[in-house]
């Protein structure tokens, strides 16, 4: 994949090409309905322009279908759209003018949700917890906090494929654990790293270092020795790298230990250390590097191509920059860069959001769902669609969105069917959810 300039990187969903040779007579072109930065679930729409030239305008049409003058520089045409994104070049001529060319996208969602009430998945509250999916479709559920405040949870639970709830394991984990990140192994087992004894910390001694892997099979919680620096951090995120059959474990930002020596200082981290994964233990290979990372902390990290476990380069992440008046940030992250690790900024999420779920729901499209305001701490009740090919972002259709719970700290997984398991949270009173919902979103 090649890297997008950082030109390209303004959040718009109308956009115009470039006019080196702007004449005054061009035409200007702005959406009035419907709302394009909304995804839609209907076949067809009726989209309607505003048009202004200081000249007359002539002609407004895009892939042969003619818009029609509604008068009062208003232009109206009905157009049918595919399940994704839908790229109309608008053309408009304008008399003894210039032809202009113009880009509006519309993304369209087919849903469907399902929530059981009946029979629950989880009998339980939780939020800050890790949901893993295994190759045979089982799906592994460890740590989390009843409050977003309180205790760690030793706990691990295994839903398999086509059970209707999850069970408890045999065994617990060494350490209590709440914003702590889970990464599936090529032999199914599951690392864990990082996370906090409580929910909110104040010192760096409620972070955990010790490094653990669970393997469900046997349903056993065994200590990773760390070669290195210790890991401290929590709200972090960690990708798994197979480079030539090797495994390497990225962490990156989080909430932890920002100084190591001469003391320890809880802050926000703004760097990313690679460990490699070898015997059954983490050995640091870099440095802490930084600090060209964002501040981040409570962010997402999604693969933006598809393929095996381990092969991804290109990542988007996804969160709020703690060092810039908590202002939204997305940055794409190429691992296969010529010339080593590239970070660009790409456009924020229409809502900037901490603690949200996030997932790729096709390559080049990711969801995120959910997370919570930086300032209120209240649950953010919207969520959007990042499109990689639009450089931008669309709120999910309305029925969906309220077919949804708000909450911030929950888990979005997705299924080898398609489906994505949104998994517990915390809702606007600070209790832990057990709502688990499967929706079903195609965008091909």
């Amino acid at each position: 994949m090649k890297r997008l300039p950082s030109l390209l990187i303004a959040l718009v969903v109308l956009t115009a090409c470039d006019r080196p040779f702007a004449d005054v007579g061009e035409a200007t072109v702005k959406v009035v309905s419907p709302d394009v930065t909304v995804a839609t679930d209907q076949e067809r729409i009726q989209l309607d322009l505003r048009v202004t030239s200081v000249r007359s305008v002539l002609q407004v049409r895009t892939e042969a279908i003619d818009f029609a003058s509604l008068g009062n520089d208003l232009w109206r045409a009905e157009l049918d759209l595919a399940t994704g994104l839908n790229r109309f070049l608008i053309e408009t001529t304008v008399d003894d003018g210039p032809v202009s060319m113009d880009t509006v996208d519309v993304l369209r969602v087919d849903w469907s949700v399902d929530t059981p009430s009946g029979s629950r998945p989880i009998l339980f509250g939780t939020g800050g917890h890790t949901m893993s999916r295994l190759s045979d479709g089982s799906l592994v559920l460890i740590g989390g906090s009843v409050l977003p405040g309180s205790g760690g949870s030793f706990d691990a639970w295994i839903m398999e494929e086509g059970a209707s709830r999850f069970a408890p394991t045999n065994t617990q984990s060494i350490a209590p654990r709440v914003g702590h990140t889970a990464t599936v192994l090529p032999d199914d087992r599951i690392l864990l790293t990082g996370g906090g004894v409580f929910g909110n910390i104040d010192n760096t001694n409620l972070l955990v270092e010790q490094v653990e892997v669970f393997d469900p099979r046997a349903e056993t919680f065994t200590a990773v020795p760390v070669e290195g620096p210790p890991i401290r951090r929590m709200y972090h995120t960690t990708v798994l790298r197979n480079i030539g059959g090797e495994l390497f474990v990225v962490l990156l930002g989080g909430r932890g230990d920002t100084r190591y020596t001469p003391s320890p200082e809880l802050g926000i981290r703004r760097d990313m250390r690679t460990f490699q994964f070898r015997n059954d233990s983490l050995i640091a290979r870099s440095p802490a590097i930084g600090p060209f990372i964002r501040s981040v902390a409570g962010h997402t990290q999604v693969a933006l191509d598809a393929g095996p476990l381990g092969s991804s380069g290109q990542y988007l992440v996804t969160g709020m920059d703690f060092e810039n008046e908590f202002q939204g940030v997305s940055m794409y992250m190429d691992f296969d860069a010529p010339a080593g690790i590239d970070l660009v900024d790409w456009a924020p999420m229409r809502t900037p959001r901490i603690r949200h779920a996030s997932v790729a729901i096709a390559p080049g499209y990711v969801l995120h769902i959910g997370g919570r305001d930086p300032d209120s701490e209240e649950p953010i009740g919207s969520g959007e669609i990042h499109v990689e090919s639009a450089q931008a972002s669309f709120y999910l259709p309305a029925g969906l969105q309220a077919s949804l719970t708000p909450s911030y700290g929950g888990t979005a997984t997705l299924m080898s069917d398609g489906t994505v398991v949104l998994l517990g949270g915390f809702d606007a009173s600070g209790s832990g959810l057990s709502v688990v919902d499967f929706v079903s979103l195609a965008v091909q």
